[in-house]
């Protein structure tokens, strides 16, 4: 059998036809693929920025809650010394607060010695980084798991945050009525004695939130004081 012949006027698709339309479905296709990537760049840049924030967020309160709980008892150091109830240098502190959470049911009491530093990963830790990616220095939190240090007593380190510039700190000594970068004051009595500054000065840069400044007041806690620390 024959094929009917076509009716009158009916055609088909030209080739350039077919060809206009394979490159407007090509230009839409690549459009649309680009545009979803637009869309999930933006979403990891915004969960990224939303985790800095998290975590900016819980440091300091970690710092505060630390610094709400400070009491004024000195403690024995790795040696044959004592270490006062805070000391603090520009750039980093160390103190015994009260009321320490113990989760993990580890075999301490309830005071608990703890620092506040930055520092850097390792090596090999900063080479899974980009150049555009470097974290920079760390905010760290270290804490005993004894009060009165042994020799071989080790602190346990938790960071809080990357993308940290600096960290100095200042304290606000009642006795002089002015603000120090050491305490105890260089002319404190020897042995170090209980004394606390009337505040702390905590100035944090980062590279997302540039200059961060909190002065923390403390309040005189001591080791017979209520849980929460207030007074």
């Amino acid at each position: 059998m024959t094929p009917p012949p076509l009716c009158k006027g009916q055609s088909g698709f030209t080739l350039v036809e077919v060809l206009v339309v394979l490159v407007l479905v090509a230009i839409i296709s690549v459009g649309s693929f680009a545009l979803l990537d637009i869309f999930n760049s933006t979403d990891r840049l915004v969960e990224q920025r939303a985790e800095t924030l998290r975590r900016f967020s819980m440091a300091l309160y970690r710092l505060e809650d630390d610094l709400r709980q400070l009491t004024a008892r000195p403690v024995k150091n790795a040696y044959s010394g004592y270490e006062p109830a805070l000391r603090g240098d520009e750039d980093e502190f160390e103190f015994t607060r009260l009321g320490a959470a113990n989760l993990t049911a580890e075999p301490r009491g309830e005071l608990q010695r703890l620092a506040y530093s930055i520092g850097y990963l390792e090596a090999d830790e900063r080479s899974s980084f980009t150049e555009e990616e470097d974290p920079g220095a760390l905010l760290l939190r270290s804490r005993w798991q004894v009060l009165d240090r042994a020799p071989d007593s080790e602190p346990l380190v938790e960071p809080l945050m990357m993308g940290v510039e600096s960290l100095s700190l200042r304290y606000f000594d009642p006795a002089s009525d002015a603000w120090v970068t050491q305490w105890p004051p260089v002319d404190g009595p020897d042995p170090p004695d209980a004394r606390l500054p009337k505040a702390i000065e905590f100035v944090l840069l980062t590279r997302q939130h540039g200059e961060i400044r909190r002065i923390f007041p403390l309040s005189t806690v001591s080791a017979d004081s209520p849980p929460d620390g207030r007074q």
